[in-house]
């Protein structure tokens, strides 16, 4: 319970500091944006009015830095009367007339300071009768328009989100597609498994021991990656050849076992449960439909930035079409709608009948980089 109090503690801390640094970084770009104004202001007043440079500097800043503070109080009105909440007009009018109001408690608050300061000397300085016309009606302005660049931010940071929870909600959505479609091939491998294991039990009841030994193997291997939609290709690779001993005690020297593999791409990451059902599927329609031998060919290599995997078996010209129908059945739809999830449209799926007498799946996946996803 500590650790847990002590990791949420710390998560905490971490959201708030990176919080502190967003609105430091805020803060200090209005100063930035302020001060770059105050400047551009202080030049057009003292060329327009004819004041010196100084008083031009003490009059445009003392004005617009506390516009500036004052400022912060627009936020807050644009945050609680958000956009939509009334229709346009209303919503226009109520921010002209908060222009208004604002504008004029900006000059007396201002103009007010100084005075404090300086006294009736601030009317020799400037000429506050000539400007101060114009002044407000400034400030209105530039009411208007941060209140429209704050309503721009608040959209934007909801608009942002949104868009994150949609992301959020999406993978969400897809880890569990992933998992309900991985759900689907366990049942259905091991009901196969079982069947295979059943042949034997008054046969061969020694093999059939082993077969369990076997598959007992097999079903840890697979409960340690339940939750892991992508596995090293060893792990993968380890699977498969637990899946072809259990059916080789089945179809003994009928079944032959050929592996191709770059030993370069075992850590590789591989979308898990992906090799055993196309095995499977090798075996059922394509080993136990002929009378005679029968190869499977597994060949893994990469090619030009992808990993190519191809599984190939001997078929019968009688079952090819057979064998090409079962071929689109349960077992390799699950596959290619995984795949769907975790690669869109980066992967390849093909199935190849052009050789004479076999039949290949073959597999184009992008390598990425770890084995988590």
């Amino acid at each position: 319970m500590i650790f847990l109090s002590s990791g949420l503690f710390v998560k905490s801390e971490t959201k708030n500091s990176k919080l502190n640094i967003q609105r430091k970084k805020i803060f200090l770009n209005g100063f930035l944006i302020w001060t770059f104004w105050i400047i551009f202001y202080a030049i057009i007043f003292k060329f327009q009015i004819g004041v010196s440079w100084a008083a031009a500097l003490i009059s445009s800043a003392g004005n617009y830095y506390v516009y500036a503070l004052l400022s912060i109080s627009i936020w807050f009105i644009c945050k609680h009367i958000p956009f939509g909440y009334f229709r346009l007009p209303v919503l226009f009018f109520i921010h002209f007339f908060l222009s208004i109001v604002f504008s004029a408690g900006w000059m007396f608050f201002s103009y007010g300071l100084w005075y404090l300061q300086a006294g009736d000397a601030i009317f020799t300085v400037v000429g506050i009768r000539t400007i101060i016309g114009w002044q407000f009606l400034f400030g209105v302005i530039i009411y208007l328009l941060i209140a429209g660049i704050f309503y721009t931010m608040i959209y934007y940071r909801q608009f942002r989100k949104k868009e994150l929870k949609e992301a959020e909600l999406k993978l969400l959505t897809r880890d569990a597609e992933l998992k309900a479609l991985k759900m689907q091939i366990n049942p259905h491998f091991l009901f196969n498994s079982l069947n295979s294991i059943n042949a034997l039990v008054t046969s061969s009841p020694q093999q059939a021991r082993e077969m369990l030994v076997r598959l007992s193997d097999l079903l840890r291997l697979t409960l340690e990656n339940r939750d892991q939609m992508l596995v090293t290709l060893k792990k993968e690779l380890d699977l498969a050849h637990l899946y072809l001993e259990i059916e080789s005690f089945r179809f003994g020297d009928r079944l032959e076992v050929l592996d191709d593999i770059d030993a370069t791409l075992l850590e590789t990451p591989f979308p898990a449960m992906t090799l055993q059902p196309l095995l499977e599927n090798a075996v059922k329609h394509g080993i136990s439909s002929r009378r005679g031998k029968g190869t499977i060919r597994m060949t893994i290599k990469r090619e030009d930035g992808n990993l190519c995997c191809s599984v190939s078996n001997t078929v019968g010209n009688d079952n090819r079409t057979k064998f090409k129908t079962a071929a689109n059945g349960t077992g390799l739809e699950n596959i290619t709608q995984r795949l769907n999830l975790l690669y869109n449209d980066l992967y390849s799926f093909n199935i190849d009948t052009s050789i004479p007498n076999e039949f290949t799946i073959s597999l184009k996946l992008p390598i990425k980089s770890n084995g988590k996803d």
